[in-house]
């Protein structure tokens, strides 16, 4: 077992294994997830314009990890990754259309919110957690219970949509439903994100007898970028500034990263439209700020606040013309990297909570051991992360483990990114490659994969690489 981190949460662990840990003496976690997030918050300097206070003042606070990663750049493999501690390679699940508990290996698999409960905790949840939210989706043996399953904002009527005049133009029947954008007149706390945020306040104003696991899922800034009013005021469309991009990227990319880029971008751009969806997004975003902004408002006013760890994360992050693409469902730096921020209360950690920022690569999956250290609950040892508890006490510590990123649903066939401190390597199913410099070339507009001077760097980012790639998992009900 990892040494110890925190000195208070070290004196529970003997307790908590032979049952007798009282619950006060427990920290409590506030488990904060934003679908399709990317690195345009403030705090990480992803889009000069991004507004995000709420965000960037929990990363003052705690530590940011400004290389985290997804173990998948789509929703449903991510977070099943996440809150099952197992890769996408390890368990099959690629895509977003089967349940993994269909799956007989994962059937009777102990999630992260479980593994707490085993542990005398009680695990509630609201909004988006897994994918989806929904019946089954919702996973009702990892939870106590749920307080929402609605997710994002009220449509505007159907005069108001759709008037970029693309839907007709998407061949992906997905991506031609959800491609929109615009304010809507709904008052934010009437929408169904904020209910979700307001939900996790008011379980926080309640007494509870037992630590809690509490989880929030915000569904801003996921397609369509429908918003309150306000946040589209916060960026003006003549002030929008446009992403940088390369003419002809995608020429030294091999055959498979072009299909996964995809002909979308292409019609947004010829249409005139790509201020208008950079726009979308910065809005969509600055909306779910504002949802973290409650949620951590409640945190501050309840009596739970110096005994409860918080994290939020995304579970991928998006592209939105960089690479000639916008979606996710890429392995690029844009679809793949997505804020972490942990804060542990100074009560816990036995020191001041100031920022500090960790430069290392870090995995969506680490998370499940990672709480199960903070927390002091007995080791779980079928996870394919590795606990960066290390790394909230000195973020500058020696870590050499890269990020691994997995992209697979059925179409694409088996397909991986490797990123560590320098480099961002993609690996293909048929054998096409991609190696990107990132302290020289943070665009990714360089493809170093056939450079003599750069073999040594990429044949040691090849050695983790899966080795097992599980077959698709295709059985289930699709939803």
């Amino acid at each position: 077992m990892l040494r110890p981190l925190l000195p208070a949460i070290a004196l529970l662990i003997t307790a908590v294994a032979s049952g007798h840990a009282e619950a006060a003496d427990r920290p409590n976690v506030l488990f904060i997830a934003v679908d399709d997030l990317n690195d345009w918050v403030g705090c990480l300097g992803g889009h000069p314009q991004a507004k995000t206070p709420h965000i960037d003042r929990l990363a003052a606070r705690g530590v940011l990890f400004e290389q985290a990663y997804c173990a998948a750049p789509l929703c449903h493999p991510s977070r099943t990754a996440l809150l099952t501690g197992l890769r996408p390679s390890t368990t099959g699940i690629y895509g977003n259309l089967n349940w993994f508990r269909d799956l007989p290996k994962l059937k009777n698999r102990v999630t992260l919110p479980q593994y707490f409960r085993r542990y005398g905790y009680i695990a509630w949840a609201g909004g988006k957690i897994f994918h989806q939210p929904h019946g089954k989706w919702s996973d009702p043996e990892s939870w106590d219970g749920q307080y929402s399953t609605r997710m994002g904002t009220k449509p505007p009527p159907q005069k108001k949509r759709y008037l970029h005049g693309m839907k007709d133009k998407f061949s992906n029947k997905i991506l031609a439903r959800l491609i929109d954008w615009g304010p809507v007149d709904q008052p934010k706390e009437e929408t169904n994100d904020w209910k979700t945020a307001e939900g996790a306040a008011k379980f926080l104003a309640q007494k509870h007898d037992k630590p809690f696991f509490l989880a929030c899922g915000i569904y801003r800034p996921h397609l369509s970028w429908y918003a309150p009013g306000e946040f589209y005021d916060l960026h003006p469309l003549d002030k929008i500034q446009l992403p940088p991009q390369l003419e002809n990227d995608l020429d030294d990319v091999p055959t498979r990263g072009r299909v996964m880029a995809g002909k979308e971008f292409n019609i947004v751009k010829t249409h005139g439209q790509w201020k208008q969806a950079v726009q979308g997004y910065l809005a969509a975003t600055s909306f779910a700020d504002a949802c973290v902004g409650r949620i951590l408002q409640g945190l501050e006013a309840s009596k739970y606040r110096d005994n409860t760890i918080v994290v939020l994360w995304g579970d991928h992050g998006y592209h939105i013309g960089q690479k000639d693409h916008i979606a996710k469902s890429a392995l690029w730096q844009q679809t793949t990297r997505t804020p972490l921020i942990i804060h542990v209360p100074e009560k816990i950690a036995g020191r001041s909570g100031k920022s500090r920022r960790c430069k290392q690569p870090v995995s969506l999956v680490d998370l499940y051991p990672t709480l199960v250290e903070l927390c002091a609950l007995p080791r779980k040892k079928d996870l394919d992360g590795r606990s960066i508890a290390p790394l909230l006490e000195n973020p500058a510590a020696k870590w050499p483990y890269p990020a691994v990123i997995t992209h697979s649903p059925f179409w694409h066939g088996t397909n991986h990114a490797i990123r560590s401190e320098r480099y961002h390597y993609i690996r293909y199913r048929d054998g096409g490659e991609e190696l990107y410099d990132m302290t020289n070339d943070p665009n990714q507009w360089k493809n170093l994969a056939s450079s003599p001077a750069h073999a040594e760097a990429k044949a040691g980012l090849q050695k983790w690489l899966p080795t097992i790639n599980a077959e698709h998992f295709r059985g289930g009900k699709k939803k």
